[in-house]
C-alpha cells in the first residue's frame, strides 16, 4: 500500500514538496487556506489587466545555474520562458533623478561620478560584487560527495562572501562613506539594518542576469507548477484551513480540516510557522530557533499594494522611486514620502495591447487595516478608494496624463494578505535579512514530533522564491527518508 503525505499550503514550497514526492511514487494531498494556489506567489487579474503581487526579481533565472536547474525540475520555468533583466532603475533624492545601472562597470562608474571621494571603497565594493557574479549560489545542502565537490569548486566565492559579510549591517559599510548622496543611493538599494551581504548578493545576481523577471510573472510560474503537480497525480483541497495536526505516539498522524480528519503517514507544513506552532499544535511544542525569531526578529513589514491598469504606455522603467514631499497618508500611523512605482510595460501578458499595468508598494500598519475591515467594511472600502485617488493624484503630478489613463484600480491591504495567505503579523516575506536573524540556522523539524517536516519562507531568513522552492525539495527528501 502506497504511503501518503499531507502537505499544508499550496505555495511555492508546498507544491514543490508535492512534485518531488509524487515523482518518487509517494501519494500527496495539499490543503490550501485560500481558493487558489500560490500563497504569496500570487497575481490577480482585473478586466484584462494582471497585477503581480510577488516577483520583484527572481534569483536563479540564468540558464545553467543551480537554482535555474531547480526551477526547471518543478516547471517554475521552462526552457522557452523569456526573462526580462532591467538595465537600470531610477530613484530621486533632493529633487534629482538618478538612474542606477544594473550592470557592473556602468554601476561602478555611476557611483564614482556621484562620489569621487569614495572611489576606493566603491572599487572594493564592486570587486566583491564581481566575485558574486562569477560564483554559483548553491541550491541547498549537498546530498552526496559529488554535490559537495561541486559546491566547493563552483560556490567557493559565494561561501566566502557570506562568511565575510553576513554579520555586518549595511550601516556599518555605508556610514564609513563620505558622500551623503551615495549613502542615500545605497540605503535605497538595501535598508541600513539589513545585512551588507544582502546588497552584494542582490546586485551580483541581478548584474549577471541571474535575478530577472520571467514574462508571465507569478501567475505563470505558479500555474506551471500546479499543472505539473496535477499531472503527477497530486490533489489540492482549496479553501481548506487546517485547524489541527493530530499526533499519535509522538508521530504526526492526521490533519483536521473543516471538521474532518485526514490520515497521513507523514505531514509537511509549508505554511505560516506561527500558525503551526501556536494553533495547529496548540502551543505544546517549543522550537529552538523559530520561537525567538517569531517573538522578536524583524520581519518584512506589512504592505499595501496599489495597482493600476492604464490605457496607454508611458515608457516607464521597471522601477522608479519618486520623492513625495507632500506625503501620502497610508493609514492612521503611516505617511509615505516616497512612491516606488513598478511598471510591467515589458510584459505583454500584464495588460491588453498598447496598454500597461503599474503597481505602487506602500509600507502599512496591519492593525489599522484589519480593524477597519472587521469593524466597518463600508469604511474599509471607502478608505481604499480614497487611497487610490491620492496615489493617482500624486503620480499624475510626476507622470503627466497618468490620471486620465487609469482604467482599472485595485488596492490590496495587509488585511487582504492576511485573508488570502494567513501571514503572521502581515509579513509578506517572513524574517528580514538582518545580521542577528542570520545567526539562526532554522531546523526543519520540531523536537518531540516524528513525521512532521517544515519548509517555506518562514524556515529561511530572508525569504525568497528560490529558497522556498529549495526548502520544498529538502522537505520531500526528509519525508521520503522517514517513510522508507
Amino acid at each position: 500500500m502506497s504511503k501518503k503525505v499531507l502537505i499544508i499550503g499550496a505555495g511555492l514550497a508546498g507544491i514543490s514538496t508535492g512534485i518531488y514526492l509524487q515523482k518518487q511514487g509517494i501519494q500527496t494531498e495539499i490543503f490550501e487556506i485560500s481558493g487558489q494556489a500560490g500563497g504569496m506567489c500570487i497575481a490577480w487579474e482585473r478586466r484584462g489587466y494582471r497585477f503581480d503581487g510577488c516577483i520583484h526579481w527572481m534569483v536563479g533565472t540564468k540558464a545553467g545555474t543551480p537554482f535555474y536547474n531547480l526551477y526547471r525540475e518543478v516547471h517554475a520555468l521552462e526552457e522557452d520562458t523569456v526573462i526580462y533583466n532591467a538595465r537600470s532603475i531610477k530613484t530621486e533624492f533632493d529633487g534629482i533623478t538618478y538612474e542606477i545601472p544594473m550592470t557592473l562597470k556602468p554601476f561602478k562608474n555611476f557611483l564614482i561620478s556621484v562620489s569621487p571621494e569614495d572611489s576606493a571603497k566603491i572599487e572594493a565594493l564592486c570587486a566583491e560584487i564581481e566575485t558574486m557574479i562569477t560564483t554559483n549560489m548553491p541550491a541547498g545542502r549537498p546530498t552526496g560527495f559529488l554535490e559537495l565537490l561541486d559546491i566547493l569548486k563552483n560556490s567557493r566565492g559565494f561561501l566566502n562572501l557570506a562568511r565575510k559579510y553576513v554579520g555586518i549591517h549595511m550601516r556599518d559599510y555605508v556610514e564609513a562613506l563620505k558622500n551623503s548622496t551615495l549613502k542615500s543611493i545605497l540605503y535605497y538599494l538595501m535598508p541600513p539594518q539589513y545585512s551588507f551581504f544582502g546588497l552584494i548578493m542582490m546586485l551580483g545576481t541581478r548584474m549577471c542576469g541571474n535575478a530577472g523577471y520571467p514574462l508571465g510573472g507569478a501567475h505563470d510560474v505558479i500555474n506551471r507548477m500546479e499543472g505539473y503537480y496535477r499531472e503527477l497525480g497530486g490533489n489540492i483541497h482549496f479553501s481548506s484551513k487546517v485547524d489541527k495536526i493530530v499526533l499519535e505516539d509522538g508521530k504526526a498522524a492526521a490533519l483536521e480540516s473543516g471538521g474532518r480528519l485526514y490520515q497521513a503517514d507523514a505531514i509537511v507544513a509549508a505554511c505560516d510557522m506561527y500558525d503551526v506552532l501556536k494553533n495547529m499544535l496548540g502551543g505544546r511544542f517549543a522550537h529552538k530557533q523559530l520561537d525567538p525569531l517569531l517573538e522578536s526578529a524583524e520581519l518584512f513589514p506589512p504592505i499595501t499594494v496599489a495597482s493600476f491598469g492604464l490605457n496607454k504606455k508611458f515608457n516607464l522603467p521597471f522601477s522608479h522611486n519618486f520623492e513625495c514631499p507632500e506625503g501620502i497618508k497610508i493609514d492612521s500611523e503611516k505617511v509615505s514620502h516616497y512612491l516606488n512605482i513598478r511598471s510591467f510595460e515589458f510584459d505583454p501578458s500584464s495588460a491588453p495591447e498598447n496598454c500597461s499595468s503599474v503597481m505602487v508598494v506602500l509600507e502599512s500598519t496591519l492593525e489599522y487595516w484589519q480593524a477597519l475591515r472587521r469593524e466597518n467594511p463600508e469604511n474599509y472600502r471607502t478608505r481604499k478608494e480614497e487611497l487610490a485617488r491620492e496615489v493617482i493624484s500624486a503620480l499624475d503630478k510626476r507622470i503627466p496624463g497618468f490620471k486620465d489613463a487609469v482604467e482599472v484600480t485595485d488596492i490590496a491591504t495587509p488585511a487582504t494578505y492576511i485573508r488570502y495567505a494567513n501571514l503572521y503579523r502581515g509579513s509578506w516575506e517572513g524574517f528580514a535579512p538582518t545580521p542577528s536573524s542570520f545567526k539562526y540556522s532554522i531546523k526543519k523539524k520540531i523536537a518531540g514530533i516524528d513525521g512532521l517536516f517544515l519548509c517555506g519562507q518562514w524556515t529561511t531568513v530572508g525569504g525568497g522564491i528560490c529558497t522556498a522552492v529549495e526548502s520544498g525539495k529538502e522537505a520531500s527528501r526528509a519525508a521520503a527518508k522517514y517513510l522508507k
